[in-house]
């Protein structure tokens, strides 16, 4: 699910030059962006991951025939089948970068995900009864099940409370500083590295423009869930943050909008994750010298 993932299709092509493999790029829409990017990619058009059945089957059959041996998904859409087909690719000499279905049902579900980071005693703001918002305004409204902050709205005022629908919940709205941050484990989901970004600008729920920060003072909380979640390859975070106080937003199981600024400062996940599959060795840059000016922009 490639879809205007651009930057990602660079850094393979990229890759590519040192460990010699092929590009495939797989999406449901054939006129999306990624699949202009680059003369050497090889792009299919797949039935879409909501036909779970067909994209299941299509994907089995698509693996085998052109002898795939990595997958990293890029979206939520499509990491729940590939987590229920992971005892397949292992049989058949894959690697897929996608956590376990238990963690995969949790991160994607924001009301099991509370639950999780409580067991860890990891703040997150509070959920709030619909029958109390009155009491707790300005309340956020969201999907239990939401992406890129589809259907989000900030409830001010007891005018702007409409009738409750299922599949949301709310939660008390906080005006803190927003931050990103990437969390890389393991093929056995134990703790590697972190990189934390302040959010400077968003858009459609998506990071773009951040400034990078020391990771320092962020490493226990990032090792926290690491530990809590044991997730595979990259857990992209979003969280606030007062003073001293976290409150964790949202867990993506995956690649996120986010990483571009992770790889652009010079930790290069990707080439951690291939040289884990290949059984290499490869040491993530250590900058020394943290640079507080580094400020990323997308394109």
């Amino acid at each position: 699910n490639t879809g205007r993932k651009t930057y990602i299709v660079k850094y393979f092509e990229e890759l590519r030059k040192r460990y010699k493999f092929n590009i495939y790029l797989i999406d449901s829409n054939k006129f999306v962006s990624s699949f202009a990017v680059s003369k050497i990619t090889k792009n299919f058009v797949s039935p879409q991951s909501s036909l779970k059945g067909k994209y299941s089957k299509y994907i089995k059959k698509f693996v085998k025939k052109k002898k795939i041996n990595l997958i990293f998904p890029l979206t939520n859409w499509e990491i729940p089948i590939l987590a229920d087909l992971k005892n397949y690719f292992k049989k058949n000499n894959i690697e897929v970068i996608v956590s376990e279905k238990p963690v995969i049902k949790t991160c994607l579900n924001k009301l099991l995900m509370m639950k999780k980071l409580k067991t860890a005693n990891i703040n997150y703001p509070k959920v709030i009864n619909f029958k109390e918002i009155k009491k707790y305004l300005p309340v956020i409204k969201k999907r239990v099940n939401g992406r890129s902050s589809i259907d989000q709205k900030i409830i001010f005022s007891v005018k702007d409370i409409s009738k409750y629908q299922k599949g949301f919940f709310y939660q008390k709205y906080l005006k803190f500083q927003e931050f990103g941050m990437d969390i890389l484990n393991d093929l056995n989901g134990n703790f590697l590295h972190c990189c934390v970004r302040k959010k400077l600008l968003m858009r459609a729920g998506d990071t773009d423009k951040a400034e990078i920060v020391d990771s320092k003072m962020f490493l226990h909380i990032a090792k926290k869930i690491s530990k809590t979640f044991k997730h595979t390859g990259i857990l992209d975070i979003d969280f606030l943050m007062n003073k001293k106080e976290f409150y964790i937003l949202d867990l993506n199981p995956r690649i996120g909008g986010g990483y571009p600024f992770t790889h652009e400062f010079g930790y290069n996940y990707l080439e951690k994750i291939i040289c884990m599959v290949l059984k290499r060795e490869y040491k993530i840059k250590k900058i020394d010298k943290f640079n507080k000016n580094k400020i990323f922009t997308k394109g």
